[in-house]
């Protein structure tokens, strides 16, 4: 399977464990990262979060790009060679990359 991501997907994610998808859209990718990290539950009570449990990601495209946008903060990376984007305990980001062509 990691041989198929790494040879099919458009953007690889590299760094702390995360769940991932990525999807098209009429101007580039969209990548959706999602850290279960750092939140844990037992009935009855609330939530208790783990504000330490940040991921780390590093995206690499592997295609080439303008800009890439994170959906939440409105934070913008010009072309390099990677993006590194942070996830809160239980949280989501998403990273939008906007194709050259």
């Amino acid at each position: 399977l990691a041989e198929l991501c790494r040879d099919a997907l458009p953007i690889a994610v590299a760094g702390d464990p995360v769940q991932y998808q990525v999807n098209r859209v009429p101007r580039g990718w969209v990548v959706e990262l999602v850290n279960n990290r750092g939140v844990s539950k037992k009935p009855a009570t609330p939530a208790e979060t783990d504000p330490a449990a940040v991921a780390r990601v590093t995206l690499t495209p592997r295609m080439a790009w303008k800009s890439a946008k994170e959906w939440r903060s409105n934070r913008v990376h010009k072309p390099a060679d990677s993006v590194v984007v942070e996830i809160g305990p239980g949280g989501t980001e998403f990273v939008e990359f906007e194709s050259e062509s």
